[in-house]
């Protein structure tokens, strides 16, 4: 699932990195066609959207959040910051963008951030939640945050915080059947260009799926094929997720106390 990246003017700024520009490309332009994504939604008590990159890029989507929306409601979900480290670093190498290996991805992290490499290629920092977090709470008066954990832990009884939240019904249910963008190293490196990568094949293969399935039916059949056509990732080196636990440290008990929560399963690594 790709959101509309709008207060973040993605399309505006791509990075540099390899295939940053295709994902830019699907960002949405102007508030008009923004608004137009919720055309659907008209006389619905809530609707919202989930921008990946809304949380990271908080400098550039705070104004923009208050110049249009002015102080909606806000929902931030967080995952144990190294194993979030890892996954996107795995969805790179799904999406045949990310050749370096994971250590080496990292030592590279600062230098690709010199060369203007999108923030998604930014594995350690964008992990470094508190400052975050804490700009969401200082500048909207209704911000709940969530953890990843929770979500694997009782699904339900997440959605039904959200609900709340949100003052929309707290007994509806999903359907939590489907998974979307499911990481994972290809099989086949066809299938994965066809399906997965952010490359031209990928683009057409949506566009003409799309027009003869529709856009729901293309989702989910071209997220079962590639599912099937991906393997699990090796687990992370231990050395590497301990010295990121070590580097996380301090910022993850700055933000258990901004948020309440005890995250001392971060700090230990035991929540896998």
């Amino acid at each position: 699932m790709w959101g509309p990246y709008f207060f973040s003017n993605r399309s505006a700024n791509p990075g540099r990195g390899p295939g940053d520009d295709l994902i830019a490309e699907r960002g949405v332009k102007s508030f008009d066609d923004y608004c137009r994504l919720f055309k659907k939604s008209i006389g619905k008590k809530a609707v919202g959207e989930a921008s990946v990159d809304t949380l990271f890029l908080f400098e550039r989507t705070i104004p923009a959040i208050q110049r249009y929306l002015g102080d909606p409601r806000i929902v931030i979900i967080l995952r144990d910051p190294v194993n979030r480290a890892y996954s996107a670093y795995n969805f790179l190498v799904r999406d045949g963008r990310e050749y370096l290996l994971f250590a080496d991805a990292l030592n590279q992290e600062e230098q690709r951030k010199r060369d203007g490499y999108g923030w998604s290629w930014r594995y350690r920092e964008v992990g470094l939640y508190a400052r975050q977090v804490r700009a969401y709470q200082e500048n909207f008066s209704r911000v709940q945050v969530l953890l990843y954990d929770d979500l694997k832990s009782d699904t339900e009884a997440l959605i039904r915080t959200v609900c709340t939240f949100l003052e929309v019904n707290p007994d509806f249910i999903p359907d939590m059947s489907h998974r979307y963008n499911v990481s994972g190293i290809p099989r086949s490196s066809f299938l994965n260009a066809l399906f997965v990568k952010p490359k031209r094949l990928h683009k057409a293969a949506r566009t003409i799926g799309g027009a003869i399935l529709g856009g729901d039916r293309w989702s989910r059949l071209r997220d079962r094929i590639r599912a099937t056509n991906l393997q699990k990732p090796l687990p992370m080196d231990h050395e590497i997720e301990q010295q990121l636990r070590w580097f996380y440290r301090d910022d993850i008990l700055k933000l258990q106390d901004y948020i309440g929560r005890d995250l001392s399963s971060w700090l230990k690594g035991d929540n896998k």
